[in-house]
C-alpha cells in the first residue's frame, strides 16, 4: 500500500487541509502543536473503519465544536496494484463515494454502503491488520517495540529469504489446529467449552450418587441410633429414681438439724454482745490511765519552760543595747560615705559630658544617611501592603479563567440553541430560566421579553425557554439532564474566578499579574534597604543615641529647631507619615543639625584625673562602711536570734500551760461520769460475762458437730444438683429418641433406595459422555503441543533474515558491535555493544526508541517488495535522542526511504534536519 494524498474538510480543528504525499522516500510533515499532524492518521483510520452513518462516539469527536457540519475525509492510495480515490464524509449530509482504477486502466465506482464495504474488504485484502499496527506509531508510542510474529507479510519474507519452510505448518493448518484445541482448552491450558462442561456434569453426577449413598449411610446410622438411645433412656429412668429416694432422706436429716442450728446463733449473738461490752469498758479503763499520765507529764514541762523564758528576756534587752551602738557608728560612715559620692559623681558627670560631645558628632553624620534607608523602607513596604497577590494566587486565576472559557464551551455545546425571529405584526414573547442569549447575539448573556419586528434572539438553554404568541401560539424548549450539570459548572467556575479576583483585590488576570511585577520590585527593593538599614543600626538606632546625648548635654528643643533640625515629611510615601514619627523617638528630630559648644578650658584628660582621685578617696570610705555595715548586720542579727528564742520560750511556755489545764479539765469531766474504782469493777464484771457466753457455745458447738448439722445443708444441695442433671439428660435422650424416630419416618417415605439406584444408572451415563471428549481433547492438545514445537524450531530458523537486517541498520548508527537477540515474537530482547550485552529493560529512554525505529525500518525493508507492504509512519519519534544519535539516525531515515515510503509527523524539524533527500512539508494553523 502506498499513500498519495489525504484531504480533510471540517475534521476537528482542520477546516480544510490537503497533504500531498511522495509514494517513495522520505516524507517530514512539520507543524505546530494542534495544528492537525495528528488528525491525518485518525482520519486515514476512520475512513476504512466506521460507515457514513455511524454514531460512534470516535465519529461525533471529530465534529468541530459548535459547528452544525459533516467531517469529511478523502484519501489517494495506491492498494494491490490498484488506485482509490475513497471519500466519506459523517453525520451531516453523509455520503460514501469510492473510485477504482484497475492495473489495466478499468475504472470502477461505488457509492453509498456498498463503497464502504468493497473498500474495507481491499483493505483488509491486502493490508495485514498486524503490519499496519506495528509499523504505524502513534504519538506517545515510540517506546513500544514491535512483536511483529503474527504478522503474514513479515512471516512470508522471512521465510522467502531463508529460504526455510515451516515444515507444512500453514497458516490454514495452524489456525485449524488451532481452533479444534480452543474447542476443548484456554490458551493458558485450562478446560473450556464442552469439555468443562462434561467435567462439572461428572463432578454434578458424582456428587448426586454420593449425597444418595450418603442419605442411606445416615438412615443404618439413624435405626442403630434409635436403639442406642431407648437401652440409654431405661438406664437414666432407673438411676434417677434411686437417686429421688437420697435426696428425701438427706432432706428429712437436715429438718432434724436445723432447731440445734437455731439455738448456736442465737447464744452467738449473746457472745457478740457480751464480747462487745467487755471491750467499752477495756477502751475506758485505758483512757484514763492516759489522762493521768499527761497531767502529771505537762506539770512538769510547765515548771521547766518557766525558768527558760525568764533567762531568754535577760539576754534579749542586753543584745538591743549592742545594736543601738553599732548603728550609731553605722550613720556617722554613710555621712562620710554620701559627701565622697558627691564628689566623685561630679567628676563623672564632667567626663560624660566632654565623650558625649564626641560621639554626638559622629552619630549626626550617620543619622542623615539613615533617613534616606528609612524613607525607602516605608515607600516600598506601603507598596507591598497594598498588594495581595502572590505566585499561588495568579496560578489559581490563571486556572479558574481556563475553567471558566472551558466550561463556557462545553455548555454552549451541550445545549440547545434556539434561534428565534419575529416575521409578522403579532408580538413573540420569551420567558424561562436557565436560558442566556449565544456567541453571536448582541445582548450580553440576557434573554429579551419580547422581540420588536424583525428582531432575532440567537439563546442557548440550560433549563426551559418558553416562546409565545399571545392567542395563537406558545412553544416550550427544555433541556436534557446534562446541561444542569453543565450549567452548574459554568457558575461553579464563574463563582470561583470572582472569589479569586476579590481577594486579590484586582479586575482580571492580567492585572494580577501586573500586580506581581511590582511586588516582586518592591520586595528586591524592601530588602535591599533593610540590609543597609541593618548595617547602619548594628551598633543601635543612632536616633536614640543622638537624642539621649543631646537631653544630656542640656540642649533646649527650640535651639534645635532653629538649627535646621525638623525633618521634613516624606515626599512619595503614602499616608505621609514622617520618618522619625515611624521609626525612631520623638525625640530624634529635635537635634538633627545640633553643633555642640565648644569645649570649656579644662580638657579631658584633666577631668578624667580629678574623676581618679574622687574615686580613691570614696573607696576608702566604702570600706570603712563595709565593716561598719557587717558590725551592725551581726549586731542584729545576733538580737534577731535572742528576741527569737526568748519569743518562742514564751510561745512554748504558753502551750504548755494551756495543754495542762485542758488535761486537768479532761481528768475532772471523766472522774464526775465514772471514778477510778468503777471503771476497774465494770471491767471485771464484762470479763466475767463473757467466759459464761463461751462456755455454753462451746457446748452447743460440741451438740452440732456430733449430729453433723454444718454439713446436711451442702449435702442436699450437691443432691438436688446431682439430681436436675440426670433430670435434663433424661429430657435430652427423649428428644434425640423423638427426633431420630420421625428422620427414619421420613426416610422411608421418600424412597432414598430409589433415588441412590438412578443417580448411579446417571453417574455411568455421564462418564462415558466424558471420556470421549476427553479423549477426543486430549488429542487435540498433543497435536496442537506438536505443531507450536515445530513451529517454535521453524521460527528461530526463519528469525535469521529480520536479525541481519537490524543489525545492519543499528551498526550504521552504533558501531560494529552492535548485535541483537529476538525472542520467539521475533521481538527485540536484548541488544550488545561493546561486549555487554543487556536486556532491553536496562537500556536508557533514548536507546529503547531508537532500536523500537531500527525494528521498524527493517520489517518495512523486508515486506517493502511485496503487495502487503504498507508505509512507515512516526508521529512525533526522536524526542530522546542527542545531536550525534540524531545525525546517525537522521541518515538512516533517508535511507530507509529508498526502499518505501517514510512519513514522519513533527513539531520539531530540528531533529530531522540531518535526513537526508527528505521531503518537507509544512502544515500552517
Amino acid at each position: 500500500m502506498r499513500l498519495h494524498s489525504l484531504t480533510l474538510r471540517n475534521f476537528r480543528g482542520v477546516k480544510d487541509r490537503t497533504v500531498r504525499l511522495p509514494a517513495l522516500g522520505t516524507t517530514v510533515v512539520v507543524g505546530d502543536n494542534e495544528v492537525g499532524k495528528s488528525s491525518l492518521v485518525e482520519a486515514f483510520a476512520l475512513i476504512f473503519d466506521f460507515p457514513d452513518d455511524s454514531k460512534s462516539t470516535r465519529v461525533r469527536d471529530i465534529q468541530p465544536v459548535g459547528q452544525d457540519v459533516g467531517p469529511e475525509v478523502t484519501a489517494e492510495l495506491t492498494l494491490g496494484g490498484r488506485e482509490l480515490t475513497y471519500t466519506k464524509r459523517w453525520l451531516k449530509n453523509r455520503s460514501t463515494e469510492l473510485a477504482v482504477v484497475e492495473s489495466d486502466g478499468r475504472r470502477t465506482a461505488w457509492t453509498g454502503r456498498e463503497a464502504h464495504n468493497e473498500a474495507e474488504r481491499l483493505f483488509h485484502e491486502y493490508v495485514d491488520p498486524v503490519l499496519w499496527q506495528t509499523l504505524m506509531v502513534s504519538q506517545g508510542q515510540s517506546l513500544i517495540l514491535p512483536t511483529p510474529a503474527d504478522a503474514e507479510p513479515l512471516i512470508t519474507a522471512v521465510t522467502a529469504e531463508s529460504g526455510t519452510p515451516v515444515d507444512g505448518a500453514s497458516m490454514p493448518l495452524v489456525s485449524a489446529v488451532e481452533h479444534e484445541y480452543l474447542r476443548y482448552w484456554t490458551r493458558g491450558g485450562r478446560a473450556t467449552g464442552d469439555y468443562a462442561r462434561s467435567e462439572k456434569a461428572v463432578a454434578a453426577a458424582e456428587l448426586a450418587a454420593m449425597q444418595a449413598l450418603k442419605a442411606m449411610e445416615e438412615v443404618q446410622q439413624d435405626i442403630r441410633r434409635a436403639e442406642r438411645l431407648t437401652l440409654d433412656l431405661s438406664d437414666v429412668d432407673a438411676r434417677l429414681g434411686e437417686h429421688l429416694s437420697t435426696v428425701e432422706e438427706v432432706r428429712q436429716r437436715k429438718q432434724a438439724t436445723d432447731e440445734i442450728l437455731l439455738r448456736r446463733d442465737s447464744i452467738r449473738s449473746r457472745a457478740e454482745t457480751a464480747r462487745a461490752r467487755l471491750e467499752n469498758h477495756t477502751r475506758t479503763r485505758i483512757e484514763r490511765e492516759r489522762l493521768l499520765d499527761e497531767v502529771e507529764r505537762f506539770t512538769k514541762i510547765d515548771a521547766e519552760l518557766a525558768e527558760r523564758r525568764t533567762d531568754a528576756d535577760t539576754v534579749a534587752k542586753a543584745a538591743t543595747e549592742t545594736v543601738q551602738a553599732a548603728e550609731a557608728a553605722l550613720a556617722e560612715v554613710i555621712e562620710l560615705k554620701d559627701i565622697r559620692r558627691t564628689d566623685a559623681q561630679d567628676a563623672e558627670r564632667r567626663v560624660s559630658q566632654l565623650m558625649d560631645q564626641a560621639e554626638l558628632e559622629r552619630l549626626l553624620g550617620q543619622q542623615g544617611e539613615l533617613i534616606d534607608v528609612r524613607a525607602r523602607i516605608v515607600a516600598a513596604a506601603a507598596i507591598l501592603d497594598k498588594i495581595k497577590v502572590d505566585d499561588a494566587l495568579v496560578a489559581a486565576l490563571e486556572d479558574a479563567r481556563s475553567a471558566v472559557v472551558e466550561a463556557r464551551a462545553a455548555l454552549a455545546a451541550g445545549v440547545p440553541e434556539v434561534l428565534v425571529r419575529r416575521l409578522g405584526a403579532e408580538p413573540v414573547e420569551l420567558s424561562g430560566k436557565g436560558v442566556e442569549a449565544g456567541q453571536k447575539s448582541n445582548n450580553l448573556g440576557r434573554m429579551p421579553k419580547e422581540l420588536g419586528f424583525d428582531e432575532s434572539a440567537e439563546l442557548l438553554v440550560s433549563g426551559e425557554l418558553t416562546i409565545g404568541v399571545p392567542g395563537q401560539l406558545e412553544v416550550t424548549v427544555r433541556a436534557g439532564g446534562e446541561a444542569a450539570t453543565l450549567r452548574s459548572r459554568v457558575d461553579d467556575a464563574v463563582r470561583r474566578e470572582k472569589e479569586l479576583l476579590k481577594k486579590a483585590g484586582v479586575k482580571d488576570v492580567a492585572a494580577a499579574r501586573d500586580q506581581l511585577r511590582k511586588a516582586d520590585t518592591a520586595s528586591a527593593e524592601l530588602q535591599e534597604a533593610r540590609r543597609t538599614e541593618k548595617s547602619l543600626t548594628s551598633a543601635g538606632d543612632p536616633g536614640e543615641r543622638i537624642a539621649v546625648l543631646t537631653a544630656r548635654l542640656g540642649v533646649d528643643e527650640e535651639d534645635g529647631e532653629q538649627s535646621g533640625g525638623k525633618q521634613a515629611a516624606v515626599e512619595g510615601v503614602p499616608g505621609q507619615m514622617s520618618l522619625f514619627e515611624e521609626f525612631a523617638s520623638p525625640l530624634d528630630t529635635l537635634f538633627d543639625d545640633f553643633e555642640p559648644p565648644p569645649p570649656p578650658v579644662d580638657d579631658l584628660a584633666a577631668a578624667q584625673r580629678a574623676l581618679d582621685e574622687a574615686r580613691t578617696e570614696l573607696g576608702v570610705v566604702e570600706r570603712l562602711l563595709t565593716d561598719a555595715e557587717f558590725a551592725a548586720q551581726q549586731a542584729r542579727k545576733a538580737a534577731d536570734e535572742d528576741r527569737s528564742e526568748a519569743q518562742q520560750a514564751r510561745a512554748r511556755s504558753e502551750i504548755a500551760g494551756e495543754r495542762l489545764a485542758a488535761a486537768v479539765d479532761a481528768l475532772a469531766v471523766a472522774r464526775k461520769l465514772l471514778d477510778d474504782d468503777a471503771v476497774t469493777a465494770a471491767e471485771t464484771e464484762a470479763t466475767a460475762e463473757v467466759e459464761a457466753v463461751l462456755e455454753e457455745l462451746t457446748a452447743v458447738q460440741e451438740q452440732a458437730d456430733a449430729a453433723g448439722a454444718d454439713q446436711v445443708a451442702g449435702e442436699l444441695a450437691d443432691a438436688l444438683s446431682v439430681a436436675t442433671r440426670m433430670q435434663g439428660e433424661r429430657d435430652t435422650l427423649r428428644d434425640a429418641l423423638r427426633t431420630t424416630e420421625g428422620r427414619l419416618e421420613q426416610s422411608g417415605r421418600d424412597g432414598l433406595a430409589t433415588r441412590r439406584d438412578v443417580a448411579e444408572l446417571e453417574l455411568a451415563a455421564v462418564r462415558t459422555e466424558h471420556e470421549s471428549l476427553q479423549r477426543r481433547a486430549e488429542a487435540a492438545r498433543r497435536v496442537y503441543e506438536t505443531l507450536g514445537r515445530h513451529r517454535a524450531e521453524a521460527q528461530t530458523r526463519y528469525s535469521e533474515p529480520l536479525q541481519t537486517r537490524i543489525e545492519a541498520l543499528g551498526r550504521s548508527v552504533y558501531g560494529p558491535s552492535f548485535k541483537v537477540w529476538l525472542d520467539d515474537d521475533l521481538a527485540v530482547a536484548e541488544r550488545e555493544m561493546d561486549g555487554v550485552r543487556l536486556p532491553i529493560e536496562a537500556l536508557s529512554t533514548g536507546a529503547q526508541e531508537q532500536l523500537a525505529i531500527i525494528t521498524r525500518l527493517a520489517i518495512s525493508h523486508l515486506v517493502s517488495t511485496g503487495d502487503g507492504s504498507v508505509p512507515v509512519i512516526f508521529d512525533d519519534a526522536l524526542g530522546w535522542s542527542d545531536k550525534a544519535r540524531l545525525r546517525d539516525m537522521g541518515a538512516l531515515l533517508g535511507r530507509a526511504g529508498d526502499h518505501g515510503q517514510v512519513i514522519i509527523l513533527t513539531c520539531m524539524p530540528d531533529r530531522y534536519e540531518y535526513v537526508p533527500k527528505a521531503t518537507f512539508i509544512k502544515l500552517d494553523g
